[in-house]
């Protein structure tokens, strides 16, 4: 499939998640400093239960397409189910295959959403070797 799916081209540039209004409870943000590429994610949450997701970054198709999609497999998850969520369920989201030199780019925002979870927690933040 192509690297530059369709569908990731409209959501890097018709994102339904991005500076969306949210009261954020926690947040947090993340770099890809090999590439440049930059996430930072805003939760709503309502106890344990993420309501409302928002990110906001620059970079590359992939990494701001995913960081959009990711909103879509979050909202109204409970925080331990994202804590649980894996590359697999994110990739299947994207539709494309994505190669080891891209999976950082796919992968920027879960690991910044995550570590939000993680850093309210005051639990160790997660680094890359977590999706390998």
């Amino acid at each position: 499939m192509d690297l530059y799916a369709q569908n990731i081209l409209d959501r890097f540039k018709h994102p339904f998640h991005k500076d969306k209004s949210v009261k954020s409870d926690l947040q947090n943000q993340e770099a890809n400093y090999s590439c440049g590429d930059k996430v930072e994610s805003k939760l709503e949450t309502k106890g344990e239960k993420l309501i409302k997701y928002s990110f906001s970054g620059e970079g590359c198709a992939i990494s701001q397409a995913s960081a959009d999609i990711l909103g879509d497999l979050v909202e109204g998850k409970t925080l331990d189910e994202v804590l649980a969520m894996g590359k697999d369920e994110l990739f299947e989201a994207l539709g494309i295959d994505i190669s080891l030199r891209r999976s950082q780019c796919a992968l920027l925002g879960l690991l910044t959403l995550q570590n939000a979870i993680l850093k309210s927690r005051n639990e160790p933040m997660r680094t890359w070797n977590h999706f390998t």
